[in-house]
Order: C-alpha cells, then structure tokens, then sequence
C-alpha cells in the first residue's frame, strides 16, 4: 500500500471513530440543546485549536525541512566521494589505488549496509569509520617536496575530511526524531480539540458530523504526516541512496575513461 493511500485509510478511520463518537454523544444529548454554551465553548474552542495548529504546523513544515536537509547532505557527501576519487589520481599509483578501493567500498557499505540499518533507526556499525581511515591513510603518508603537488594532496585531504564531516550530519539527522514530550502534545493536544468540539451545539446533528468529521480528518492527516517524516531515512519519506548509487557509477565510468586502477 502505498503512503497515499496509507494517510488516506488512517484519515477515514480517525473521521469514522470521530463520527461514531458523536453519534453515541448525540444520543444522550442533542446537539441543539448545547447551543447555549457555545459563547464560552467556542471562545475555548478557538483557543486551543490556534494554539494546536500553530504547534503541529511549526513541527510538520520543521520535519520536511529536516528531511530536505538530510536529503542535501547525501548528494554533499556523494559528491565528495566522487572528487575524492578524481583527485586521487595524483597520489603514487599503489596509494591512488588504495584510496579509490577504499572510497568505492565505503560507498557501497553505505548502500548496502549503513541504509538498512538507518531505515531501522538502529546504530550504525563502525565498518564506516573503518574505511574512511582507509581512506586517509595514504594521503596521510604523503609528503610531496613541490609546492604544486602539496596543494593537489592538500585538496585530498580536504575532501576525506568532508565525507567524514558529511557522515556525521547524516547520521546525526538519521536519529533525530520528534521528542517523547513533543508526541505527548500533538496526540493528547488533538484529543482535547476533539472533546472540546463536542461540547459544541449546532443547529443539526448532520452540521455537527460534518464539521467534527472535516476537522478530524485534517488533524489526522497532518499527525500522519509528521510521523511519517520524522525520521528523515525512514518510514513511509524515506531518502533512498539514489546519490550514492550515481557515485558508484561515476566511479566506474572514471575507471572506465581514465584507465582504472
């Protein structure tokens, strides 16, 4: 099932739950003969839902815009990877070797291994770190005598540093979720605008199925959207490797172009 019909399912099951709600409230009491509290129940209503929207909007559009961010820093780190294979070219022909098995092994782990692990929200082995000092140990041995080859090495060395640097925001990004005390305001924050539109009177009772049913349905949409992006590497907004992926292409076709390793 896809993500679109998942939010779709679980927004008609929160509308029908809502509904049958209001149907048992109905029973016991009309909804015109609660019209008399509406002066303060809606003066309370409008409190809390201004302050509920403005709570679970700022946590939706921060969520996209951790996941967009996360997405930015795999094509970052990618990119690196690929600059550092390319300048690799200007190491002695044992060491360029060496860094490019390391660059294209470590890649490969991130594809193969690292993103499982992150899709599950479970730490990541240290193999990663493991091949990145395989990385920089050749450029590390390295001590050229004229200036034009320092800068080149210097150059390297900058790029391994800035896939490690990369690794660690993605990572970081990976774990970060919505905060038990975040969750315990949106999910009993939109049980109480719920009890709140109850208490509400309405001219009939098909006005009040429609007006809790539209707000419900909206509010779950909206909790089925954070928690679907709250984890940028995971659940139904999952980033997929794809920039990894073009990486390893692009290192075979510099293998391919440029005489291998």
């Amino acid at each position: 099932m896809t993500i679109w019909w998942q939010g779709l399912t679980f927004a008609l099951i929160v509308v029908a739950a809502a509904c049958v709600i209001v149907w048992v409230v109905q029973r016991v009491q009309p909804p015109s003969r609660r019209e008399g509290h509406n002066q303060i129940g809606t003066t309370l209503f409008e409190l809390i839902t201004v302050l509920y929207a403005i709570v679970l909007a700022f946590v939706l559009v921060t969520a996209w815009e951790n996941r967009n961010e996360a997405g930015h820093i795999t094509y970052r780190e990618a990119g690196d990877l690929v600059e550092v294979y390319w300048a690799a070219d200007t190491l002695p022909d044992d060491d360029r070797d060496e860094v490019r098995e390391a660059v294209r092994a470590y890649t490969e782990h991130v594809v193969d291994t690292e993103w499982d692990q992150m899709r599950r929200i479970e730490p990541v082995d240290a193999e990663g770190l493991m091949l990145l000092d395989a990385m920089h140990a050749p450029v590390s041995a390295q001590e050229p005598a004229d200036e034009a080859r320092q800068a080149r090495l210097g150059d390297v060395r900058d790029r391994v540093r800035a896939v490690s640097e990369a690794r660690y925001e993605r990572l970081f990004n990976a774990g970060q979720g919505l905060s038990g005390a975040m969750w315990t305001v949106l999910v009993p924050g939109s049980l109480l605008v719920f009890a709140v539109m109850l208490t509400l009177g309405t001219p009939t009772r098909l006005y009040q199925f429609i007006v809790v049913g539209l707000i419900s349905g909206m509010v779950a949409l909206m909790l089925f959207a954070t928690y679907q992006l709250e984890f940028p590497f995971s659940r139904g907004g999952a980033i997929e490797p794809t920039a990894y992926q073009t990486a390893i292409e692009r290192f075979d076709a510099i293998d391919s172009d440029h005489g291998g390793r």
